[in-house]
């Protein structure tokens, strides 16, 4: 049994800290396990969709061993898992900042194999069909939608591949393709007079690039960030572990 007041401030936030890390954990792997089952329905955009969601998995499950050790090491106050605790945390937060650095220096290779991505799926795009019997279709909508971008170097990519005639594309490509509108839609105008029914400007593969660098960024800083949270908490393990020693 630990002594003093400030022991027992550790072995509470130590405690508190992995029980929260243990149910994001737990949801990253539910995440994941959805990821893998959903991706199957673009196999054909990306020859290797499985990749991200078997790593969101892989990621949460670690996280949560690596917590629920803590969380047991910090109630039973077990010297045994506490020390195991503060080494693995110790090599996770290696692991984490060259994770964070490797994001960093392959972002151009990430975002050459996303340009491509969109490329493949952009002239694979087939207005004669909707999302549910094609997913690239879906997937083009929701990147173009989300993004606010038009094919994949821009609007032109639908009349010069043949998809739409001269000056119309899909109707993700609309700032707002309901306004004003007394019917319903089926494609968009490239450059009309109307602001709120003209197509977006800028490809997706740009604006997605753009995103990328700017999601790459803000991993990175993540990593790190919860590397120095990992290391405060391997030294309140290691304090708690001379504590019941």
């Amino acid at each position: 049994m630990v002594k003093g007041c400030g022991n027992s401030c550790m072995k509470f936030i130590l405690f508190a800290f992995n029980f929260v890390f243990v149910i994001i954990g737990a949801t990253l792997v539910s995440m994941g396990v959805y990821l893998l089952v959903k991706s199957r329905d673009f196999d054909q955009i990306i020859e290797t969709p499985d990749a991200a969601a078997v790593l969101v998995v892989i990621v949460g499950a670690v996280t949560f061993v690596i917590a629920f050790l803590g969380c047991c090491g910090a109630s039973q106050e077990s010297s045994c898992m506490l020390t195991s605790y503060a080494i693995i945390v110790g090599l996770v937060f290696l692991l984490e900042v060259a994770g964070a650095i490797l994001l960093l220096v392959y972002t151009g290779q990430i975002t050459q194999i996303a340009r491509q991505g969109v490329e493949t799926a952009v002239d694979k795009y087939d207005p004669k069909q909707n999302s549910t019997s094609a997913p690239v279709n879906g997937f083009v909508d929701i990147l173009q939608w989300s993004l606010q971008c038009c094919g994949s170097e821009g609007p032109m990519d639908y009349s010069t591949k043949g998809k739409f005639t001269a000056g119309k594309t899909p109707l993700s490509c609309c700032f707002d393709p309901l306004a004003d509108s007394d019917e319903p839609q089926t494609t968009c105008s490239d450059g009309g007079s109307n602001g709120s029914k003209a197509s977006f400007k800028q490809g997706c593969a740009q604006a997605l690039d753009d995103f990328l660098h700017l999601f790459v960024g803000i991993i990175a800083g993540i990593l790190i960030f919860a590397g120095a949270i990992k290391i405060i908490a391997a030294c309140f393990a290691c304090s708690l572990r001379n504590a019941v020693m």
